[in-house]
């Protein structure tokens, strides 16, 4: 590493710490040093990008709650305009396919890494970095996710689970700490005779791929001490949690990644808090008097594709208690899914929205020999359930009481014409797409 680069992580990482302080020793003091932050942050970006520098006032003042409300496709639309670096929608495409389909993710454009997201929701969108925003990121990911005092001096061996690797990840292998690459599209064996050969002290994996290797522990001795367990990606269901806890005897935690950035992370207490010293949040509520909300991103470090009013198409419920770690960070009780998760029932003027949460709840408290599930909704009138039982012995009795809970969940007058259709079998995931236990093929409005 430069000497420029040692400068940009170590002014990073305290940077971070300093706001850490503030938010657990003095919370007031830490909202007023975000919001000059934001002001600085957007006093310097705002000019050089020519998408938004239109929205600059009349009289030249740069007001955050001026800009307009953005997502993914306005994002993408605007990519040529709103970058930075004067970098073209179809070159980044170029470059990001040519890795997914060459498995070789090093090349750039100039100092400029580019990635792609997964498309879950539907338009798989382009992200840029620089290189000193990747030092940034790795300065954040060291301050939050290392907890040194676990491994006293030792090597930090990471198994790191993707389907597509970024010059992004690869700035986390510095002195003591070895990121190794797992690529999803291998085969699964192949991934679990590495990690038996690695003996890493931390995995970073989807829930998905985490249940496999608990599965594999369940019948092999797990033979090398794991300091910390991290679910990326995917929404962690508590069924999945529960497995993957009790099967690798550890403390699972989570991080917040996504193509909008580095958005939260588990703290010591196992609480998931948003990063505020990374991102300024506004929070949507979903009611008046709702804890889940969809936040709208302003991220306060990205220079090269500015991310200002942001808004993602998560469901993220609040927590209602202080959490113990002390941080005023906002703390989460989960991430519920995506509001494209959410079951609808009735026309637009008489809607009814059944949040994913409700549904999983309904479909697990059917049994504890439920392994597993994914619950669609394929249209107004046709609901699909897949169970993956631990017991064949009372399957019909719980497919009764799961066509039972989700019925419930439907408003009376549409439950006669609403079919719901149980399958039972053996689980078949995709590993290198993002595991979905609740989807909705039904828009609102529709």
């Amino acid at each position: 590493m430069t000497i420029k680069k040692i400068r940009i992580f170590l002014q990073t990482y305290i940077e971070l710490s300093y706001q850490d302080f503030l938010s657990k020793k003095m919370p007031q003091r830490f909202r007023r040093y975000q919001e000059k932050r934001l002001k600085k942050h957007l006093n310097k970006v705002v000019p050089q990008s020519s998408f938004y520098s239109r929205f600059i006032n009349y009289n030249g003042v740069i007001n955050h709650r001026e800009f307009p409300i953005m997502d993914k496709a306005v994002m993408m639309r605007a990519f040529d305009e709103l970058n930075t670096k004067q970098i073209s929608l179809k070159q980044a495409k170029e470059v990001a396919l040519h890795a997914e389909e060459n498995r070789d993710f090093a090349p750039k454009i100039g100092s400029v890494s580019v990635g792609l997201s997964s498309g879950t929701t539907g338009n798989q969108g382009v992200f840029l970095v620089s290189d000193e925003e990747t030092i940034q990121w790795s300065a954040a990911m060291m301050k939050k996710a290392i907890d040194r005092r676990k491994f006293k001096g030792e090597k930090i061996v990471i198994a790191f689970f993707m389907r597509a690797n970024n010059n992004l990840y690869e700035t986390i292998n510095q002195g003591k700490i070895q990121l190794h690459f797992f690529d999803l599209l291998k085969p699964v064996n192949e991934h679990l005779a590495q990690l038996e050969h690695l003996k890493p002290n931390v995995i970073v994996a989807q829930p998905s791929m985490l249940r496999m290797i608990a599965d594999f522990y369940t019948s092999h001795r797990l033979d090398y001490p794991l300091k910390e367990v991290f679910s990326i990606a995917e929404v962690l269901e508590e069924v999945d949690r529960t497995y993957i806890e009790n099967s690798l005897s550890c403390h699972l935690k989570e991080i917040y990644q996504a193509t909008e950035g580095f958005l939260g992370i588990s703290c010591h207490h196992g609480t998931l808090h948003l990063n505020e010293d990374i991102v300024f949040i506004e929070k949507e509520y979903l009611t008046d008097s709702s804890d889940r909300f969809v936040p709208i991103i302003t991220d306060l470090y990205r220079t090269t594709q500015p991310l200002i009013r942001y808004r993602h198409t998560d469901i993220l419920v609040e927590r209602k208690t202080p959490c113990p770690c002390g941080s005023s960070f906002t703390a989460l009780e989960k991430i519920e899914g995506r509001e494209d998760d959410c079951f609808i029932f009735g026309t637009k003027a008489s809607e009814v929205v059944v949040f994913p949460d409700f549904i999983r709840y309904a479909i697990t408290r059917a049994s504890d020999e439920i392994k597993q599930f994914q619950c669609i909704q394929q249209t107004a009138e046709q609901i699909t359930v897949k169970l993956e039982l631990s017991s064949e012995a009372e399957k019909q009795q719980i497919i009764q009481r799961v066509v039972q809970q989700v019925n419930e969940l439907i408003p009376p007058e549409k439950q006669p014409m609403v079919h719901i259709n149980v399958e039972t079998g053996t689980w078949d995931y995709e590993q290198d797409k993002k595991m979905r236990r609740v989807i909705s093929n039904v828009k609102r409005g529709g």
